[in-house]
């Protein structure tokens, strides 16, 4: 996931949108003008109603994709995600859109199964709840592309002193409320936990950034730095040797020691070897 904040994130542009589409859906098979049916007390209930049931879904929608973005990042658990997202993104609120929808034609008197309401208003339904999925999944991700894309070309733009100390790639860090970038020399770890990408310069500091490892991966110089795996990489001083495990894989010791595991895969270990030069096997 990324923390980016999009227009999504704003609780009135979210207000508007789901105004806009219940005025649509609650119009929808009907054999009158709008402007006839502005005039009827019928169009305000029908349309409250949907609005009401339209607001609830959205924003517990918003909701459980805040929860999974940061428990379940796409580009980490992609597999996980999208079954997580199918079951409480989509099944979930379509179900509960349907059980209100039954409750109000209940309150009025009518079976919602002898209605057109499953023929023609939840198949729009169902198509609504995958737009705004796809919505809340993708938005931010194109957001954090235009931005890195942004600051690429800040970074191409930095003066004759701040190239001449060294930041030719720097790294972007969230220190507090604050943004600053660091020198690849300053970086020795870079993990994820709970979904966050931590970045570790010293024995005692720890800096968040919003870049994922895959962004960090083809920023590191690959001579000094591995991605050791989907969670972990290590700079090559910090990698003191390895042992090797079942499977052909490999562990690696690492120090400081990283809070997640460090282990190469079958796949990786010969480029690890070679990687790291002469270090010895441990015993």
């Amino acid at each position: 996931m990324t923390n980016e904040s999009t227009i999504l994130d704003r609780f009135l542009f979210r207000f508007i949108s789901v105004l806009v589409a219940s005025l649509y859906v609650s119009e929808l098979g009907s054999i009158h003008s709008i402007f006839e049916r502005l005039l009827t007390i019928e169009f305000y209930y029908e349309f409250g109603v949907t609005f009401l049931i339209a607001i609830t879904v959205t924003e517990l929608l918003y909701r459980i994709n805040q929860v999974l973005s940061r428990k379940y990042p796409l580009h980490d658990h992609t597999a996980m995600r999208i079954l997580l997202q199918i079951v409480f993104g989509l099944v979930v609120p379509a179900v509960l859109v349907f059980l209100m929808a039954a409750l109000y034609f209940g309150i009025n008197g009518i079976n919602i199964f002898k209605t057109d309401y499953l023929v023609f208003v939840f198949p729009l339904v169902v198509v609504l709840l995958i737009l705004l999925n796809l919505l809340f999944i993708l938005v931010p991700y194109f957001v954090h592309a235009y931005r890195l894309q942004k600051e690429k070309g800040t970074f191409r733009n930095l003066d004759r002193e701040e190239r001449s100390s060294g930041l030719l790639n720097p790294v972007k860090v969230l220190d507090g409320a604050s943004v600053r970038y660091i020198n690849a020399n300053d970086i020795l770890l870079a993990y994820i936990i709970e979904g966050k990408v931590l970045i570790k310069c010293s024995e005692s500091s720890e800096l968040l950034t919003d870049h994922t490892l895959d962004e960090l991966e083809s920023l590191l110089p690959g001579d000094q730095f591995f991605r050791i795996n989907r969670k972990l990489i290590a700079r090559k001083d910090c990698c003191q040797g390895y042992r090797p495990e079942s499977y052909g894989k490999l562990e690696i010791e690492v120090s400081p020691v990283p809070p997640v595991p460090a282990t190469v895969s079958q796949n990786k270990a010969k480029a690890f070897k070679e990687w790291i030069g002469s270090k010895i096997p441990i015993d």
